[in-house]
This record gives C-alpha cells, structure tokens and sequence, in this order.
C-alpha cells in the first residue's frame, strides 16, 4: 500500500471534495481520483458513493479515515525515532599514537575531545612508529599521531606541535654549580645520558659531545624505558617538554634548558592520515585548536 492513497483519501474526507484536495496536495484532480481507486482496490472496500459530481463517505470509509489517521501518526514518530537514533549514532575513529608519546598529553586532549562531543567513540591503539604507515594505508586506523612525518604515498601529514629538546632529570637530582653552564657539566659529568630513542637527537647528540664531557652515553631503544630510569634516577636524557608532561606535572621529573642548540633542532609531533574522510574532520579542527 502506498501512504500517498492514504494521505490523499484523509485529504479528500476532510476537505469535502476531490477538487478541493488536489488544491491543498498540489496534485491535478485526476491523480486525486487514481488515488483513491487505487486505495479502494487494495483495502477491497468501498470508501465513497459517488453521485454524479457529488461524493459521500461510507461507514467502512467513516471507520477507515479514523485508521489511516493513526497509520499516518504513526508513520511519522516512526520516522522521527529513526531520525533521533541515527543522530544519535557514534561515530567511530581509531587512533594510533606512537609508544614515544604515552607521556604526552596527547590522551588528553583526546579525552578533552570525547567529552566534548559525546557523539564520537575513539579507540586508541599504541604502535610502534614504523608500523603507523601500514595501519594508515590499510584502513586499520582512521589518525596516527607520532614524531615522524609520513613519506607514504595517499597519506596526509600536517605538524601539531613542535619544542625544543630540553634536558630531563629526576626531582631527586640536586643541580651543583653556581652558573647554568657548572650544572650543565656536572651533571653530565656524574650521570650516564640516555639517548637511541629519537633520530632527532643526533645533532643534538654531537654537539653535547664536543661541548661537555659526557659520562657515558646509553642507547635505549624505547624512549618509556628510558623515562622510567630517569625517575629511578639511574641517568638523564634530551626529550621534548610534551614526552614527560605528565611527571612534571606530577613532579618526578624536572627540565633544564640545553641552549641554542635545541632550539636549531626541534622534536615535532605529526598527526597523519588518509584525505577526504569527513568522520575525523571534527577531530583534525579539535587538535588543530588545541596546539595553536
């Protein structure tokens, strides 16, 4: 049955004739007259006596203009709860975030987000950077956040946030030396340097070598084991303000500017992803805010 016969005949009955509803429908009165032919046929009834140009309701169309009232009510909450629960979805988005970067405060800008907008569902997944292009071009993962731009082809990179790298100490470490440059040497000269676990570092790295007398210097592959040794107050290392946000707001971490140096040489975040996907434009704009 097509709801349109059904409109039509409640428009007919309350309207009083088939001229006068093609009036108020926008319809030609021959499409009126189809209409209900086509709707008496389907129900098998009569709905109304036709006089010459004179029509009149039936008892069945009389018990039927109350019945297709309620079918076309019901039509339209059905389409209004269908309408609501569609706004209602959650839009999901997955993102990857780079292990470097638990410490940040990416996670919570993230959450800043969600909370904000409680019509998405974000999913966070800690990968390890080389593995973030693959998930990206593979449709694993909607975003990847992490120090590196991408180079892969179809996928898009955009920097977020850049600092310079700093010097990063445990709290429990007491600075000795009248001058910056004497806390600067003594506490390379007593504490083994963590360094392997960002490329951006070598220049760094170098330039330290020539300057001070390093007590040794440690590879560590993975820079949250190296975070973790500096609290333990077993050595010191070169990150970014944004790698260890979290303890120096919590204060089990300090930081110490190294010079001019890390100025020249930055550590970037980047968030990268496929273009054209409406579902994270919301997200890219947040983030976009957020770090300007």
């Amino acid at each position: 049955m097509d709801l349109k016969w059904v409109k039509t005949f409640i428009t007919v009955y309350e309207e009083g004739s088939f001229r006068a509803a093609a009036e108020k429908l926008f319809i030609s009165q021959p499409s009126i007259t189809v209409h209900i032919k086509a709707l008496e046929k389907e129900l098998q009834v009569q709905l109304f006596k036709r006089e010459h140009t004179k029509i009149t309701m039936t008892e069945i169309g009389k018990q039927y203009y109350m019945m297709g009232k309620k079918l076309l009510a019901q039509v339209e909450e059905d389409r209004r709860m269908i309408k609501s629960f569609s706004n209602n979805k959650k839009v999901r988005v997955v993102i990857a975030l780079s292990s470097s970067l638990t410490s940040s405060n990416i996670l919570k800008v993230v959450h800043n987000f969600m909370y904000a907008n409680p019509q998405y569902e974000i999913e966070i997944r800690m990968q390890e950077t080389n593995h973030l292009d693959e998930l990206l071009k593979n449709e694993q993962v909607d975003i990847a956040i992490s120090l590196n731009r991408t180079k892969s082809k179809g996928l898009h990179s955009e920097q977020i946030l850049s600092e310079p790298a700093k010097l990063i100490y445990s709290s429990n470490t007491q600075l000795v030396g009248a001058t910056f440059d004497q806390q600067l040497k003594n506490i390379f000269d007593s504490y083994p340097l963590y360094i392997g676990y960002l490329d951006e570092h070598v220049p760094i790295m170098e330039w330290l070598g020539k300057e001070y007398r390093i007590k040794q210097f440690k590879h560590v592959k993975d820079s949250i084991f190296a975070i973790r040794l500096i609290k333990e107050n077993i050595g010191i290392g070169i990150l970014p303000e944004f790698q260890v946000s979290s303890e120096i707001a919590e204060e089990q971490l300090n930081v110490l500017d190294i010079g001019v140096i890390a100025s020249l040489y930055k550590i970037n975040i980047y968030i990268s992803y496929k273009s054209n996907q409406e579902h994270i434009q919301p997200f890219l704009i947040y983030i976009r805010n957020h770090f300007q």
